[in-house]
């Protein structure tokens, strides 16, 4: 599946960026020779290790390289790693991360995508399914800026038309506030105890209690809900339509 990047809500007609598939994104192949200056990418490397909580040793092994590796690059007269290098700490990187990883990442070099996991999708009645925490992501999706730490839902079938339509991916975060800072917004909210919908949030009959609402009137009206947390839609990514 290809998908157009429609951005925030109110730059949805202005962008034209591509969804990055796990099947395309670059994890082979040799990257040309590049000049550059050993302490920066110390500091690259040292930053992504931060973001990613990886340890010497076991990214190491995961990338079949010897002991000591990261150490002799970081301490050690040698300017810089190979390309090789660089491949197989990607390599190993994507193994314990989860998800791919790209040698340019560990560079520290600019415009390489952040990928998000792609663990949900809307089903029928716009519930939201969650995929159990074991189970694979069903894709890996570029997150949009400022967006690294956001949730990624697939929606499947028409019940949410003409908002979104089948396949756009929407980009959320969780918050906890009151859910009618959202009134009349469509969210992802989260049921207290129970299931998670992808609805238009409205005050209940009972103070803390809410109405989820679809678009499609096909759908019935779910009252007086509690929720732990509402999501509002942040970013979406919209699948080209078949002219």
């Amino acid at each position: 599946m290809t998908a157009i990047i429609c951005g925030q809500l109110s730059a949805c007609q202005r962008r034209s960026r591509i969804i990055v598939r796990s099947e395309n994104y670059p994890q082979g192949g040799t990257l040309p020779l590049m000049a550059y200056d050993k302490s920066a990418a110390v500091t690259a490397l040292a930053r992504f290790q931060r973001d990613t909580g990886l340890k010497d040793r076991p990214w190491e092994i995961a990338a079949g390289l010897g002991g000591g590796t990261l150490r002799k690059f970081r301490t050690g007269p040698n300017r810089s790693m190979s390309n090789e290098t660089y491949e197989k700490l990607a390599g190993g990187a994507a193994k314990l991360l989860g998800r791919p990883v790209a040698a340019a990442e560990i560079r520290g070099e600019a415009d390489v995508p952040i990928l998000v996991p792609l663990r949900s999708f809307v089903g029928a009645g716009d519930e939201v399914i969650v995929l159990p925490a074991d189970d694979a992501p069903i894709d890996w999706v570029q997150a949009p800026p400022g967006m690294r730490d956001a949730e990624a839902t697939e929606v499947r079938g028409r019940s949410m038309n003409p908002a979104y339509h089948d396949h756009d991916i929407l980009f959320h975060r969780r918050i906890e506030t009151d859910p009618l800072i959202y009134r009349d917004e469509i969210v992802v909210a989260q049921v207290k105890g129970g299931k998670r919908y992808l609805k238009l949030v409205q005050p209940g009959t009972r103070k803390g209690r809410y109405d989820l609402v679809s678009i499609n009137p096909a759908y019935e009206r779910i009252e007086d809900q509690v929720l732990e947390w509402v999501g509002p839609i942040e970013w979406f990514y919209r699948r080209p339509r078949r002219q």
